[in-house]
C-alpha cells in the first residue's frame, strides 16, 4: 500500500509592533512585511492536503479493482494525474510566496548595521542566519516534493499499462514512498525553523522593548 503523506507547512507568525523610530523597530518591521508576503504560502496548506487525500482514495480505489475493470482503472488513473498537475500548481505557488519573502528579508539583513545596541544587534543577526536557515529548508522541501509527484506520475502512467506486472507496479510504489519519506523529513525541518524562528523573534521583541500584538488567528 501506498503511504498517505501529510503535507503541512507552518507559516511565519505575524505580529504588529507598536510605533516608534528606533532602528530595531525599521528591522523588524522589514521582517514583518516579509512575513506578510507568505499569506498566500499559508492558503496553499488546506487544498494541497486535500489533494493529497483525494488522491490516496484514488490509489486505493485502483487497487481494489481487478484487471477485468481495466477501463475504471484508466479512468481512475488519470484523475490521479490532474491531481498531481494541480499539486505541482500549488507548491509552486507556495515557491513563489516564500521567495518574494525572502526578497523582502533581504531588505531587514541590510539595515542591521543601523542597530546601535551591540547584544540586540547580536540577536538581530542570529535571527537573520535562523531565516536563511528556514529558506534553505524549504529550497529542500520543494525540491523533495517534486520528485515525490514525478514517481507519483510514474505509478499512474504504469496503471495505464494493461500488461503491467504486479512487481513492476510494488517496485514503482516502493520509489514514491521512498521520495516522500524524504518529504517528510525535509518537512519536518522546514517546521521545526520555522517554529524556532517565530520563538526567537518574539523572545527579541520583548528584548527590544517592543509592544507587540499577535495578528495570527487560529
Amino acid at each position: 500500500m501506498k503511504k498517505l503523506i501529510t503535507f503541512l507547512a507552518i507559516g511565519i507568525l505575524a505580529v504588529t509592533v507598536a510605533a516608534c523610530s528606533s532602528p530595531e523597530e525599521t528591522v523588524f518591521q522589514v521582517m514583518e512585511d516579509a512575513a506578510s508576503q507568505e499569506n498566500a504560502f499559508e492558503k496553499q496548506q488546506k487544498p494541497m492536503n486535500k489533494l493529497e487525500s483525494d488522491e490516496k482514495a484514488l490509489f486505493d480505489e485502483i487497487m481494489e479493482l481487478g484487471m477485468k475493470e481495466f477501463g475504471q482503472i484508466q479512468k481512475l488513473a488519470d484523475e490521479a494525474l490532474v491531481n498531481l498537475d494541480e499539486r505541482r500548481k500549488l507548491i509552486d505557488k507556495e515557491k513563489e510566496a516564500l521567495e518574494k519573502s525572502k526578497e523582502e528579508f533581504q531588505k531587514a539583513k541590510t539595515e542591521l548595521d543601523k542597530i546601535k545596541d551591540g547584544e540586540l544587534k547580536k540577536e538581530a543577526q542570529k535571527l537573520a542566519d535562523l531565516m536563511d536557515e528556514r529558506y534553505s529548508a524549504y529550497d529542500t522541501l520543494y525540491s523533495a516534493y517534486l520528485t515525490g509527484l514525478s514517481e507519483d506520475k510514474k505509478i499512474y502512467e504504469l496503471m495505464k499499462d494493461e500488461e503491467l506486472s504486479m512487481e513492476k507496479l510494488e517496485k514503482q510504489i516502493e520509489a514514491s514512498n521512498n521520495a516522500y519519506e524524504k518529504v517528510q523529513e525535509a518537512n519536518n525541518t522546514f517546521n521545526e525553523k520555522t517554529e524556532e524562528f517565530n520563538e526567537k523573534k518574539l523572545e527579541f521583541y520583548n528584548k527590544a522593548g517592543f509592544n507587540i500584538t499577535n495578528d495570527n488567528k487560529d
